[in-house]
């Protein structure tokens, strides 16, 4: 038994390892010289494994063998040995598919100089000899492929002579070379993004970045190829920027610039999520990112998850960045940007926040030049309601959600040029002169019944005149109107096809300003008097508000408050009508007979006494400055003039009307103002109705109640006489 142990495995080693010689091959060759025809069977009578290698047990094997030392070292160094989850080989590390030892691999040219095995043969991407420049190959003249366990290394198995001479033609600038000098058997350049990694990783990425630069734009991984880690040593043997160029060239030439502008997970295809993915713990993986992001925000549309990557050169800028610049919020300047017309209303996020430097430009010149409502009604010298009506009307720009103005940001914003070109304009209006009587613009409002807004569109298209500017005020409130020029069309009594704006809001129970949307809009039609004046068109709208009803002063019944009013009708499955068109209130306008499915009939039609159509035609012949509408919905209707300087209570009550006027020191003071001027004269021409004492908070009730035809004109004759003095007030005490 002793003598079995101490028996070596080969009866002679007259070969010795050479450069590069791993214990597989020496072992094939000691069975050559012991006239063996398989290593594999051999070392299977060895009993170690000869199926799959061991390169462990063989290594341990040859040590056995009375080599010198240095020979003994050589087997040590270049014998592959797998230990924590990879090869360890001249003192660099292989993962376990990047080496293969079934197959043997060989350089003729090799061989023909030295007939031994070199380890560097079984590296899978070792596919040119770095000293000869052959290729490296794996079968015999015939074609077969050779095994590792076949013990010759100057015969193929056919008898044909492996080797084959060929001149030295050194490559130092290949990958090949590069992997023997980390064995340190040649000497090469630094390699500056290389040489810190370890070999398996430099073998991976070579291989790639290789497979992305040698193919065309890819969504899936392309085949592995032979040149792909020649091809990635190529652009990572460099500097950074060097790699930089390379990736740049491949995006110009191989991803178009749209594509380039979805971003850099669509620009690099397949590699970017693999390369994340695999790559993420590698060592050379943060400079080839960081290059890869470079590259790409110099030809492609890149997100700022790179904003850590250094001298990131972007060709765009984002919305957030051009809003942080001038220190605003984002969604504010996103919405300038689109209703500017910079940027364009888009679905793809890429097109709303990706600017060029023309367009940052342009929007923070658009932002610094915006201005609120009230700055923009003090330079106007008009109200804010006329500010935001000039804008629906487009004579102005207004901008919406701009974060900037108004409450929590969302009010109206205005460019500062185009409120200054609009002052220009007004104050650069031509003048007819006149030393007479003359109106402001408000007052002409009123007595036109036409808005502000409209009044200014006529004067700067040459509809209307203006007398004078009073240099006092500012802007549309200098214009001065001649009194007499604007007295006729005011006093005209209205014809039976047309109807008064106010008059329709009576009649609707709605605001002026919902009637003259609703006419902006087209809802009713309008047409102009014989005074060129534009009133509604009455069978226009006979036929609305036959159709229509406001469902806002019925909200007792639908059982909801005004703030629960939207929510109620969406819930009762009653559709709200032409809701978004902009006035000062909401505006909540449903269909008759819907409403009425809901409440039941409602009592705004055909409830009143005869008194009441009566009364209402004789005002209209006698003061048709009293807006009296034709019913009064079962309800106190307050009766005002045109100009709404002044009102009356009509109360139903019965087969009877009761008028009632209370004079109030408080919160109306210019009608107390009138009141107290002009008392005894008012208290002489109203004798018929019943008058109260002064109470503690200081007004004074008028009344007087309708039996008669006869009752009727009286109390027209005292309403005309009351319009009167608030028309032309006089004798004011000053304050």
């Amino acid at each position: 038994m002793e003598l079995l142990r101490a028996r070596l495995p080969f009866t002679s080693w007259r070969s010795k390892p050479g450069l590069g010689d791993p214990a597989q091959g020496y072992f094939a060759r000691l069975v050559a010289e012991g006239q063996h025809v398989s290593a594999r069977v051999y070392a299977n009578e060895l009993e170690i494994n000869g199926r799959n290698i061991v390169m462990q047990e063989m290594l341990d094997e040859l040590l056995k063998l009375p080599l010198p030392e240095e020979c003994k070292q050589s087997l040590i160094r270049w014998t592959p040995i797998w230990r924590n989850g990879y090869h360890r080989l001249a003192g660099e590390t292989l993962r376990k598919r990047q080496m293969s030892f079934y197959n043997r691999r060989f350089c003729r040219a090799c061989l023909a100089e030295a007939p031994h095995h070199r380890v560097w043969w079984d590296i899978v991407d070792f596919h040119v000899c770095p000293f000869h420049c052959e290729p490296i190959e794996d079968r015999s003249a015939a074609g077969d492929q050779i095994k590792w366990w076949f013990p010759s290394f100057e015969l193929d198995p056919e008898g044909e002579p492996l080797g084959r001479p060929a001149s030295l033609l050194l490559e130092p600038d290949d990958f090949e070379w590069y992997v023997l000098s980390r064995f340190e058997c040649v000497e090469s350049y630094a390699r500056p993004l290389l040489d810190g990694a370890p070999l398996h990783e430099v073998i991976d990425v070579c291989g790639a970045v290789g497979r992305l630069l040698a193919n065309p734009w890819m969504k899936s991984a392309p085949a592995i190829g032979r040149e792909d880690c020649r091809t990635g040593f190529l652009a990572l043997s460099g500097s950074l920027s060097d790699l930089e160029k390379s990736l740049v060239t491949w995006l110009e030439s191989n991803v178009a610039q749209q594509d380039r502008n979805r971003g850099i997970y669509n620009g690099y295809g397949w590699f970017m999520p693999r390369g994340e993915r695999n790559f993420l713990e590698a060592t050379l993986w943060p400079d080839i990112d960081a290059a890869m992001r470079r590259a790409f925000a110099r030809t492609g549309r890149i997100g700022r998850q790179s904003a850590d990557v250094d001298q990131l050169p972007h060709r765009e800028h984002t919305i957030k960045e051009a809003a942080k610049t001038i220190g605003m919020d984002v969604r504010g300047l996103r919405a300038i940007s689109q209703q500017a017309g910079i940027t364009v209303k888009s679905s793809n996020p890429a097109m709303r926040s990706f600017l060029t430097e023309e367009q940052v430009a342009r929007l923070h010149a658009t932002a610094k030049d915006l201005i609120s409502v009230k700055e923009a009604s003090a330079r106007l010298g008009c109200r804010q309601t006329c500010v935001r009506s000039l804008v629906s009307m487009g004579v102005i720009k207004g901008f919406l959600h701009t974060r900037i103005f108004g409450h929590e940001g969302n009010g109206l914003a205005h460019l500062g040029s185009d409120i200054d070109a609009l002052v220009d304009r007004v104050l650069a209006v031509p003048t007819v002169g006149g030393q007479g009587q003359s109106h402001g613009i408000a007052y002409l409002s009123k007595a036109l019944g036409k808005s502000i807004p409209e009044i200014v569109r006529s004067v700067l298209s040459g509809k209307m005149s203006v007398a004078r500017f009073d240099r006092r005020r500012k802007g549309i409130g200098s214009w001065r109107f001649d009194a007499v020029a604007y007295k006729k069309p005011f006093r005209q009594r209205v014809r039976e096809k047309e109807v008064r704006a106010v008059e329709a809001a009576a009649v609707m129970q709605m605001q002026l300003d919902a009637i003259q949307a609703f006419v902006r809009a087209g809802v009713i039609k309008s047409r102009v008097g014989r005074d060129g004046q534009t009133y509604l068109d009455r069978a226009s709208f006979d036929v609305f508000s036959s159709t229509y009803v406001n469902a806002k002063p019925y909200q007792d019944r639908l059982g909801c408050t005004d703030l629960g009013l939207a929510r109620r009708l969406e819930e009762l499955g009653i559709r709200r009508i032409h809701g978004k068109l902009r006035a000062r209130n909401k505006i909540y306008l449903v269909e008759r007979k819907s409403l009425e499915k809901v409440i039941g009939k409602l009592d705004d039609r055909g409830t009143d006494p005869p008194v009441w159509e009566a009364f209402r035609n004789t005002m209209a012949s006698v003061c048709a400055s009293f807006v009296i509408p034709p019913s009064s919905g079962g309800k106190v209707v307050k009766a005002y003039t045109a100009t709404r300087s002044t009102y009356v209570e009509l109360h139903v009550e019965g087969e009877e009307l009761l008028i009632r006027k209370t004079f109030r020191s408080h919160p109306a003071p210019r009608e107390w103002k009138v009141f107290t001027a002009n008392q005894r004269q008012i208290r002489e021409e109203w004798k018929a109705f019943r008058w109260s004492k002064q109470n503690a908070r200081g007004d004074v009730t008028a009344e007087f109640r309708i039996h008669t035809t006869e009752d009727i004109a009286i109390i027209a004759e005292a309403l005309r006489c009351l319009y009167l003095h608030f028309r032309n007030p006089r004798n004011l005490p000053k304050a």
